[in-house]
């Protein structure tokens, strides 16, 4: 295992241990609030992951969250589904920042480093 590849696996694992905590505190507070204002429903994902072992690492993180459940898992056509409970304003927004911090991070220490041209 490379160095770089340790310390994006150790940031990694930052993260989600983060988006569980911050994750955590939110649902607390959506199920003491009024219930009125939960907007739960499922969101398509589209999948940049391609192995496996991101795709799974991938839909394990979401499940993992609080809040949060992964539905399922369309390899073939590169999408996963998942469900809420509450989906904010923008579902777009939620598919957003699920792939910005949890799928981007584990491409980052499952593929390899970009090469530079003429190597």
């Amino acid at each position: 295992m490379s160095l770089r590849v340790a310390y994006y696996f150790l940031r990694y694992l930052w993260i989600v241990v983060r988006e569980v905590v911050l994750s955590s505190i939110n649902v607390t507070k959506l199920v003491l609030g009024p219930l009125h204002r939960l907007r739960s429903g499922f969101v398509i994902v589209p999948l940049d992951a391609r192995s496996d072992l991101e795709i799974t690492v991938f839909a394990n993180s979401i499940t993992l969250t609080p809040g949060t459940i992964t539905v399922h898992v369309e390899p073939r056509r590169h999408l996963l589904v998942m469900h809420a409970i509450d989906i904010g304003q923008s579902p777009e927004e939620l598919r957003q920042s699920t792939k910005a911090v949890l799928e981007a991070n584990i491409l980052l220490w499952t593929r390899d480093a970009p090469r530079k041209e003429g190597r």
